[in-house]
Formats: C-alpha cells, structure tokens, sequence
C-alpha cells in the first residue's frame, strides 16, 4: 500500500508539472508510467492463476514425540513466470505455521520439505495453504487460497514400563473360555477339514498323512484373561489443559499400558465414556487403541461408578478391569467392588489431583481403596511413569484375582 500511494503520488506529480509547464518530455514520462502502472496490475492479477499446490505428508500417522514430515510442492502451469510468490503453508497442527518465498520460471515446479514437532496428540488438516504473488516493482499484491483435506493422526506418547508387573487374572482352575479364535494360541482343542483360506502353518501333518486329507487345528481362547482398560474422561474429575493436564496424562498412561499388555500378548479392551473397544490382541489392536485415544477429549459429565456399572456385562467372569481416574470421589468404589463380586479383578492407577491444583488431595480415596483391598498406583504430576507405575501405593498385593 506505501509503494502504490508513493507511485500515485509521483504520478500526479509528473502530470501536474506537464500540464503547468507544457513540457513534451514531462507528459511522455506520464504515460509511461501509467502503461507501467497497468502492466503491473494485470501482472500481479495474474500471478495467482494457473498455480497447482500439493500437500504431501510422508506419513499420515505419526507420534506425540516424533517429527512430522511433508512436501509442498507448487507448480507453475502457463507460461508466464511468477517472479515473486510468498507461499504460507498453514495447518492445524500446533508450530506448523511456514512462510516460503519463491519464484517460479514458465511450467517450472518446485518442491519443499517441512519438519514439524508433534507436541499434542488428535487429529489435524494440513491446509489451506495461501499464496500471495506481487508485480516486478512491489506495487501490487494478491492472494489465492488452496483449500486441502489431508488430515494425519497424532497418537499419544508410549512410554515403556519394564517394571510394571503384569496382572495375573487367570480363570478359576485354570479354566478354559470355550471360545473358538481366528489366531493360534496355545489351547489346541481339535482339528477339522481344511478350508480355502486356512492357514498353511495350522495344517496338522500327521494326521493329514495318515487320513490322506488336509486337516488343520483349531484353538481356542487363552486361559489368561482379557485386560479392560478404564479410561475416566468425565469432566468434572479432570484438572488443567494442554501437556501436563490430568486429560493428557491419563491418556498416556492408558496408551502405555494398553501397549505393555498387547507386547505380553494379552487381550486389551478399551472403555471410556462415549467409546467401546472391544478386547483383542496384536499390533492392530495397539493401533486402534493409539487411534482411539488420539482423539478422545473429556466432554461428557458422566462419573466413573456410572460408567462401570453401565459396562457391567462387558467385563467377563476372570477378566481384570484396570482404572485410570485423577479423581477424589469415592462414589464409584462400591461398583468397583460389585464387580469383584462378579469374579472381575480390578485395580487403579491414581492421578494424584493434589499435584495438578486441586485443593481436595486423594488421601481418604487411597484409603479406601486399600481398605477394599484393589491395587493401586500413584501418579503425581511430572512423575516419570515408569517410577511411579513399579510398585503398587497400596494395597500391598499383586495386581490380580486372589
């Protein structure tokens, strides 16, 4: 805007002293200046046109901790050349904000690489990117937004935890569930005629020798059994916002643990207010957790006890419910309880409120809850997780069915 009102203003300079002085010279300098003036204009609107704009990441996962790559890359598609181009490429992710300067030749294309930390977990849109082209003299400037839809996924931070002891939670008598599975275990329970698509590794050879078929092995599910991680998102419990909030430790420890108990081979199941995971094993199921918890928020006003009792028929008989809350009530202690009646073993990892601003420390919480005789885990803010998940608070018992 300053370039253009001093132009103007030489202009009318230039033509004003023509027309006092009559000077021939002074009125070609006025027209010269005003086709210039023209030119520029229709050069700058121009200079937006026939632009293509391509965002890229090279992965559309990455992790609280790791850094986000991806390629902008903008091409010139005419034959006019873009001498000035300032090209911002936004995003909704935290700290992705870049600012480009660049200039492009006749069909020319360039192409460059941005790092950006991933400080937060959920899920962001990289886009729209502006691009705002001027003329060869600075006078004019325009703007073009291309809008995108690439989202990618931020998953909460793992942490390991190799002294966290693993929850026993066996059925009574070693008993098994009676439940045929896709994956082998080590309960083999019969075999049967082989089918189109089973398994080469489940053929029984024996027998296949000796009957002159193809006979492959069923199995059943493993005695040890399945991990429900609880997950406490109700809003009034929670403390804080943004890293080092209850919300954001919580859901690290939930992704921590859902972590360990799939890397021991276990079954992990997923429940907080609004969301169900059902129990499962392997890699995947360690993704859909992590894409779980990327984007869940604390919203609803929902309390723990409620939320237990809700999900009572979920939790099968020698299964071990394994509670992660920052809260002080107690109110949800007598769900807790009713579902060890049930044969559900149970315990809880604590946030301590008290260490995130509340003024209501969680001591008579921790009291009752080593009176009930569930295990408990301590977590205070800035704690490093695997200190405070190595031994239990109280309790003074395994983690597990008695």
């Amino acid at each position: 805007m300053v370039r253009l009102l001093a132009f103007l203003a030489l202009w009318l300079f230039i033509f004003g002293t023509a027309l006092a002085g009559g000077w021939n010279i002074m009125f070609k300098i006025a027209y010269l200046l005003l086709l210039l003036f023209g030119v520029a204009w229709l050069w700058t609107r121009a200079g937006v046109l026939w632009l293509e704009v391509r965002r890229e990441p090279l992965a559309q996962r990455a992790q609280v901790g790791s850094v986000l790559e991806e390629r902008v890359t903008v091409r010139n598609a005419h034959w006019l050349p873009k001498p000035w181009l300032e090209i911002d490429a936004a995003s909704t992710l935290p700290e992705h904000q870049t600012h480009v300067a660049a200039s492009l030749g006749s069909y020319e294309e360039r192409t460059w690489s941005l790092s950006t930390p991933c400080r937060r977990r959920g899920r962001y849109v990289l886009g729209p990117t502006t691009i705002t082209a001027g003329d060869p003299f600075g006078i004019f400037q325009r703007q073009a937004i291309f809008p995108s839809n690439t989202a990618v996924l931020v998953y909460p931070a793992t942490i390991d935890l190799p002294g966290f002891r693993p929850l026993e939670g066996e059925l009574p008598g070693s008993g098994q569930r009676r439940e045929r599975v896709p994956y082998s275990t080590p309960m083999v329970t019969g075999i049967r005629d082989y089918q189109p698509g089973d398994p080469y590794n489940r053929i029984h050879w024996p027998n296949s020798a000796r009957t002159g078929r193809l006979l492959v092995k069923e199995f059943e599910q493993d005695p040890i059994s399945d991990v429900w991680l609880v997950l406490d998102l109700d809003r009034n419990a929670h403390l804080g916002s943004g890293p080092g909030s209850t919300e954001e430790d919580a859901v690290t420890i939930a992704a921590s643990l859902a972590k360990h108990f799939l890397l021991e081979h276990r079954a992990v199941g997923l429940l907080t207010q609004g969301h169900v995971l059902q129990p499962d094993r392997g890699t995947r199921q360690l993704l859909r957790c992590l894409e779980l918890l990327a984007v869940v928020r604390v919203r609803d006003f929902l309390p723990l006890g409620d939320l237990l009792v809700s999900s009572t028929a979920r939790f099968g008989r020698g299964s071990t419910a394994l509670v992660v809350t920052p809260t002080v009530r107690s109110e949800w202690l007598g769900s807790c309880q009713d579902l060890r009646l049930r044969g559900v073993a149970s315990a809880v990892v604590l946030l301590e409120a008290s260490t995130y601003g509340s003024a209501r420390p969680s001591l008579m919480l921790v009291g009752e809850l080593a009176a009930a005789g569930i295990p408990t885990y301590m977590v205070k803010q800035g704690q490093p997780l695997p200190e405070a998940l190595a031994q239990e608070y109280a309790g003074g018992a395994r983690v597990g069915m008695s």
